[in-house]
């Protein structure tokens, strides 16, 4: 099953990331491919919250990729020749200076250490984004959701999973990352 990266990754290499961006607290987006309208309907919250009624109550409509790739609950780096820009504890203008600094760079490289549990994306103008897990945590460091409805997941534990995007949390069925992945 490790060809998964392989095949999920491959169509990705010497394509612009685009619409780069932190989320919530250190987490990182990005867009590849040609981009599409998202639009989430208004629906009825389980929760009573004030705040998430007011965002369920909201149609939202927003540019997407044919991929996303979505990293959070790792430890992860931002480096630039050589020169670290920003990393998940960096102050969040440090982090949206480093996400502008990779926004419209090619994808090179994609590698995965299957000891280390690091991976790292490598970009035609010089920046780099490795990722690496907490400690003593099972939480996924990326997520790459694909043009298919289908979502290739890795977690910390060094497992991953690849399928539908909308599966129900806790559905998915996890492999152990056997060797090292590169890509090309």
């Amino acid at each position: 099953m490790d060809e998964a990266f392989a095949t999920a990754f491959t169509p990705l290499i010497g394509l612009p990331c685009w619409r780069v961006e932190r989320g919530q607290g250190s987490i990182l987006s990005f867009e590849f491919g040609s981009p599409r309208l998202l639009v989430r309907e208004p629906f009825v919250p389980t929760s009573s919250l004030p705040r998430v009624c007011q965002f369920a109550a909201r149609r939202v409509v927003r540019p997407i990729g044919e991929w996303n790739l979505f990293v959070f609950c790792c430890h992860w780096r931002v480096t630039a020749s050589g020169d670290t820009l920003a990393d998940d504890d960096s102050p969040q203008e440090q982090i949206e200076a480093a996400a502008g600094l990779m926004d419209g760079q090619k994808l090179t490289a994609f590698t995965l250490d299957a000891t280390t549990r690091q991976t790292a994306f490598s970009f035609d103008l010089g920046a780099a984004l490795t990722t690496w897990p907490y400690e003593a945590n099972e939480e996924e460091q990326w997520s790459l959701y694909l043009p298919s409805n289908r979502v290739l997941s890795y977690r910390a534990d060094g497992r991953f999973s690849l399928g539908a995007d909308d599966e129900e949390p806790g559905q998915e069925v996890w492999h152990t990352v056997a060797q090292s992945v590169r890509v090309p």
